[in-house]
């Protein structure tokens, strides 16, 4: 691990030791507006499908409701509005996009993205299964069935487009902006790894257990961010693991708003990312070793070719 990927804003032109500190103030400021801005959207909307005669105060307990389409909706575009307010504020601050700091100066690593996507599947696809296995319940009556209905289908859709992009939206907060914050006046990697972790637990309404597992998943996605060089891991275990958790849910018609579960169950959530993070690591050794054996075969093929130029043995193109 290098520290290049948290001392990106440190590395930019003019940048001061207060430049992270304005880009913090300018990124609440329009996440700020950005939240006026939906909830007078959500509040017209309320208002046209209440109508006259209907009950708005029920409609209003609906928008905090994970279990309902417009709770759904609403509380997972108000955490990927987050990205945006950090883009402009670093467009402002520093004269460049955030997405082009996703990896070092790279931007979003899509291939790499999908990889890390295709390792995360079947880690959550043994964590649940085992899950349903071993704590009957967990899953609501997903093994009894599923009983198909417009709501759940509503559900799935909103899960299936807006998660990727409020998983996304935290590791660009919580681990991208908030690791080159930190690495911009402190050098050593542990500080930002774990100074982070208590404010991404705050966001999560949790008991005890569910937040050590918090904890322990933002420590893990910290590290690999900085194995990496980038949010890329991250992302795509954030984002399988909340696909699986609110897709199963709707599915089973499980309480999307449960703070709490048995014992086992946070066992099997903390195992999740801790395997996955072996199989990132395991990934990444084996391409950088065969990367190094084809650096270190092509300058021999070279002088190959070249001798067979001098020899006359190879004709020269040019």
């Amino acid at each position: 691990m290098t520290p290049h990927y948290i001392r990106q804003f440190r590395s930019q032109p003019g940048h001061r030791w207060f430049s992270p500190l304005l880009l913090v103030a300018l990124a609440a400021v329009f996440y700020g507006v950005g939240l006026i801005v939906q909830f007078t959207g959500f509040l017209i909307w309320g208002l046209i499908a209440v109508g006259g005669g209907g009950d708005f105060d029920a409609w209003a307990e609906s928008m905090i409701d994970f279990n309902t389409v417009s709770g759904m909706v609403n509380g997972l575009a108000s955490v990927i509005l987050m990205w945006p307010a950090v883009e402009f504020a670093t467009r402002i601050v520093y004269r460049r996009w955030f997405w082009s700091m996703i990896s070092i100066g790279r931007g979003l690593r899509w291939g790499r993205l999908g990889r890390f996507v295709l390792l995360a599947l079947p880690v959550w696809v043994i964590a649940a299964t085992v899950m349903i296995v071993v704590s009957p319940g967990s899953m609501g009556d997903l093994t009894a069935g599923v009983q198909w209905n417009r709501h759940v289908l509503t559900m799935l859709i909103a899960v299936i487009v807006l998660v990727p992009f409020q998983a996304a939206a935290e590791e660009v907060v919580f681990r991208g902006l908030a690791m080159n914050i930190i690495g911009s006046w402190l050098k050593h990697p542990a500080w930002v790894v774990l100074i982070p972790v208590p404010f991404f637990v705050y966001g999560h309404l949790y008991d005890l257990p569910g937040l050590i597992d918090v904890g322990i998943f933002a420590v893990i996605v910290g590290v690999l961010t900085l194995y990496t060089e980038g949010l890329e891991a991250g992302m795509a275990f954030h984002i399988v693991n909340n696909l699986f958790a609110l897709g199963l849910g709707a599915l089973s018609g499980a309480d999307l708003n449960a703070t709490s579960g048995p014992a086992i169950e946070t066992v099997i959530s903390i195992s999740a990312p801790v395997a996955f993070a072996g199989l990132v690591v395991f990934d990444t050794r084996r391409r950088q070793r065969r990367d190094d054996l084809g650096e270190a075969a092509d300058p021999r093929e070279a002088d190959d070719l070249e001798e067979a130029v001098e020899e006359g043995a190879a004709p020269v193109t040019f």
